[in-house]
């Protein structure tokens, strides 16, 4: 199978797309855009946001709220250890006086807290649930659910979880669910993880621990590199500016010379990534620089544009 038709069938044909990286690289806009291009196929999107820290808002969580009235047709989810703690817990318990009881006493909350594997569970047991609903005809309630997961630690932590629990556990119910939450990551029909990252030293950093701990460590499908904001300044560009210096004021000049460094330094750190992902797996969507860089919602469209015009050219 070509690198094009690999892109297409991750990006199509699986249900459940996880997304992280480095923090500030563009990842919830990355992961937003993609619930778009995938809602334009017709499909029942699910966009899923998530944070592992209960006072810890999603950074772009408020400028999506500022435009959602526009995606009427795209269901949300904003995802918390605290609310989805509160539904694990009832669907236990049954009763929520039992639950206030047990739950919302001061030091049980503070020990809940005190143990992050906890959250990281209830995240992404929140998340098997929305993966493995279904409707009354045996049909999935969504066709695709896009996940806006935790930054690169919080994300690999995420992941390891589930398979140290059933190392570890002894059997009983927490070890049955965290056997369920495993076979849904390492379904590789399922469920594809998609690293996002900028062409800067520390993202590239983390993009590439986080490719070697997914390749080395889980069995979970390795799905595409995204690659925001990507800029590449051909020989032919700098020929062009170097023959026309002449016409060019001097700060002009200084000034496009400086940019020029600093493309060419991003796109020494891309190749730097590139070299470190194996021939096979180099399937790498790059996201060009767009011009409306402050208005979240004109990029996320932009962006997904150019996702689904970028299979759509492979293909021709």
């Amino acid at each position: 199978m070509d690198i094009h038709t690999q892109i297409k069938n991750l990006l199509y044909n699986k249900r459940l797309h996880l997304i992280t990286g480095k923090g500030g690289v563009g990842k919830s806009v990355i992961s937003l855009s993609l619930a778009l291009t995938l809602k334009r196929r017709k499909k029942r999107v699910l966009f899923a946001q998530m944070s592992p820290v209960e006072s810890d808002r999603v950074a772009n969580i408020e400028a999506f709220e500022q435009f959602r009235h526009q995606l009427p047709y795209l269901d949300y989810i904003y995802i918390e250890p605290g609310s989805a703690l509160e539904e694990y817990a009832m669907m236990i318990l049954k009763f929520k006086r039992l639950y206030r009881l047990i739950f919302e006493d001061r030091m049980v909350r503070s020990s809940i807290r005190a143990m992050p594997s906890l959250s990281f569970l209830l995240l992404i047991g929140k998340l098997w649930y929305y993966c493995t609903k279904k409707k009354s005809n045996g049909d999935y309630v969504y066709d695709y659910v896009v996940v806006d997961a935790p930054s690169t630690g919080m994300a690999i932590s995420m992941l390891n979880l589930p398979h140290i629990i059933n190392d570890a556990a002894p059997p009983g119910l927490l070890r049955d669910r965290a056997l369920d939450i495993e076979r849904m990551l390492t379904d590789s029909e399922t469920t594809s993880v998609h690293i996002a990252t900028t062409c800067e030293e520390t993202p590239v950093n983390e993009a590439i621990q986080l490719y070697e701990f997914i390749g080395k460590r889980l069995s979970i499908q390795m799905g595409l590199f995204f690659v925001n904001q990507y800029e590449y300044f051909s020989s032919s560009d700098r020929d062009y500016i170097e023959a026309n210096r002449a016409k060019l004021p001097e700060f002009i000049h200084n000034c496009i010379i400086k940019r020029m460094r600093e493309i060419e330094y991003k796109y020494r750190e891309y190749e730097r990534l590139v070299s470190h992902i194996s021939p096979q797996d180099r399937r790498i969507i790059n996201i060009p620089l767009f011009e409306n860089r402050f208005d979240t919602y004109s990029i996320v469209k932009d962006i997904s544009r150019y996702m689904e015009g970028f299979v759509e050219q492979q293909d021709q």
